[in-house]
Formats: structure tokens, C-alpha cells, sequence
């Protein structure tokens, strides 16, 4: 059996807003520079309002590439776990690797800590190398490349982490 848990998209979403808020004033500012200030000096008013737009495009194209995402944040199957709770799919865990599940708590976000056998052997295997840099990050700060944002999911938190045990579990058992 095959558990896609899909990503909440709620922050995303507000994140997105703020961008293209952000994105509307910053180029008002380029266009429109005497509207900021008092004086009649307007050229750092509008190349702050050019460098301010060019940063929340990309902002507000990287927030509406994760709002518009069709791919589910967790894959759970009885072989493994896939972790896409950031926006990125990982490659699968299989249950095999996998010897610890914890849960981290940090600034009222929760995570789901996955401990593996040979984490450097999974890092080594990633051909993206972004993706690459991220496990590893994960894995100098936690020692596991592992971590899945669970705040970020939609589905309750307990819930989700009594699900990741209990298929460990009964992978175990067969």
C-alpha cells in the first residue's frame, strides 16, 4: 500500500502573497521613485526599487513553483519512505537503512528525524547536487540527511509519526 501525504500549502501561499506585494511596491519604486522620497534626488530610490524587484521575481517564482506542485511532500511504502516535505523529492529510504525515528521540535515546527545505516553511501548516491548539498546540511546539523519537515505536511503530526512507526515496524515483523 502506497501513503502520498500532500504538501500544506497554506504557508506557501501566504509566502507568495508577500511576495507579490513586495515585488508591486519594489516596482512602483522603480517606476514611480518620486512618490518615496521628499527630495528631488530620486536615483537611489529607483535602483533600490530595480534590485528589490529583481529579488522578489525570483522570490515570488520559487514561492509560486511549490504553491502550484503537484508532488506529494511524503511517500510511504512497505519498502521505504520518500521524503518531498521541503519541495524536493529525496530518494527513497528503504526500511532496510533505517535504524532510529525521532521527533525534533524547533520554533514550533515539528520534524521527523529518520537515523540510517550508511548515510554517506545515500548522500553519495544523490546525482543532483543541490539536492546533494541539502542532505548533507541535514546531516551536519542532525547526523542523519533524513529530517522530513512534518509542520510543512497535511496531516497531523502524531498521526503521521505513529504511521512512519508502525510501517518501520511492520516491516520489521515480515
Amino acid at each position: 500500500m502506497i501513503i502520498k501525504v500532500p504538501i500544506n500549502k497554506s504557508k506557501a501561499i501566504k509566502r507568495f502573497t508577500f511576495f507579490v506585494i513586495l515585488l508591486l511596491i519594489f516596482t512602483l519604486m522603480a517606476i514611480q521613485p518620486q512618490l518615496f522620497t521628499r527630495s528631488s534626488s530620486t536615483g537611489f530610490i529607483k535602483v533600490a526599487g530595480f534590485i528589490g524587484s529583481f529579488i522578489f521575481i525570483i522570490g515570488a517564482a520559487f514561492m509560486a513553483q511549490k504553491v502550484f506542485n503537484k508532488k506529494p511532500g511524503l511517500i510511504i511504502d512497505n519498502d521505504g519512505i520518500a521524503d518531498g516535505s521541503l519541495g524536493v523529492l529525496f530518494p527513497k529510504v528503504s526500511w532496510a537503512q533505517v535504524t532510529e525515528i525521532g521527533h525534533l521540535e524547533s520554533n514550533g515546527d515539528h520534524f521527523i528525524k529518520i537515523t540510517i545505516k550508511d548515510p554517506e553511501k545515500y548522500m553519495a548516491a544523490e546525482p543532483n547536487p543541490l539536492k546533494r548539498k541539502m542532505l548533507e546540511m541535514n546531516y551536519n546539523t542532525l547526523r542523519t540527511p533524513v529530517n522530513i519537515a512534518a509542520s510543512r505536511l497535511k496531516m497531523d503530526f502524531q498521526e503521521l509519526y505513529s504511521l512512519i512507526q508502525n510501517k518501520r515496524q511492520a516491516f520489521r515483523n515480515s
